[in-house]
C-alpha cells in the first residue's frame, strides 16, 4: 500500500470509520492475505511492547527484571484478535448483523495497526513527559472501543450507534469475566508483584 493512502486511510479512520471500514471490506483481500495481516501486526505490537518496557524501566529507573519474551505475547494478542474478530461476527450476526469473520478479521487488523500508530506517539510521549503517557493509554483504551462500535456498525450494516456500543461492552466484559472464571478453574492465577 503507498503512504499516502496509507496516511489518508489513518487520518480518515478518526474523521469516518465507518467510510473506512466499508472501503476495507470492499477490497475483498483473499484469506492468505488477511492472516499475512494478522501476523504482522502481532509482530509489530509485539515488539512494540518489549520495546515499551525497555524504555519505561530505563526513564522511570524501575528495574523490571528482564525483559519480556515478546514471542508468547505476540500468540496471546493473535489469538486475542482472533477472538475479537470471532465475537464481531457471531454478535453481530445474532442481532440481525450481516458481517462475515473474514471482513471482521480484517476490520480487528486494523483497529490494532491504529492502536499501535498510537502506542508509538504515547512511547515517545513517555520519554519527555512520563506522567502524561497515562492519559495516552485511557485516549487509546477510548479509541479502541469508539472504533470497534463504528466498525461493528459497518460490518453488520447497523444504524444505532448506542446499541452497537452497548453491545460492544457488554461482550467486552463478558468475555473477560468468562476468561477470568476459565483462568482460575484451571488454577491460573494473577500472582501478585513483589513489594
Amino acid at each position: 500500500m503507498e503512504r499516502p493512502m496509507l496516511t489518508t486511510l489513518v487520518l480518515r479512520s478518526l474523521q469516518a470509520p465507518r467510510e473506512v471500514a466499508r472501503f476495507l471490506i470492499a477490497l475483498d483481500l483473499p484469506m492468505s492475505a488477511r492472516f499475512t495481516a494478522l501476523g504482522a501486526v502481532m509482530a509489530l505490537s509485539a515488539a512494540l511492547g518489549t520495546a515499551a518496557e525497555l524504555l519505561f524501566s530505563f526513564v522511570t529507573k524501575v528495574d523490571l527484571g528482564p525483559p519480556t519474551n515478546p514471542l508468547p505475547m505476540a500468540l496471546v494478542q493473535g489469538a486475542l484478535m482472533l477472538y475479537a474478530a470471532g465475537a464481531m461476527a457471531f454478535f453481530g450476526r445474532q442481532f440481525g448483523g450481516t458481517g462475515r469473520f473474514a471482513d471482521a478479521l480484517i476490520l480487528v487488523v486494523w483497529i490494532e495497526f491504529l492502536l499501535i500508530l498510537g502506542q508509538v506517539a504515547q512511547i515517545l510521549v513517555m520519554v519527555f513527559f512520563p506522567l502524561v503517557s497515562v492519559l495516552g493509554t485511557l485516549a487509546l483504551i477510548g479509541m479502541l472501543f469508539w472504533l470497534l462500535t463504528q466498525f461493528t456498525a459497518a460490518l453488520h450494516g447497523f444504524d444505532t450507534l448506542f446499541k452497537v456500543a452497548f453491545g460492544v461492552i457488554a461482550v467486552f466484559f463478558g468475555s473477560a469475566m468468562l476468561f477470568g472464571m476459565l483462568l482460575l478453574s484451571f488454577g491460573i492465577v494473577p500472582v501478585p508483584a513483589p513489594l
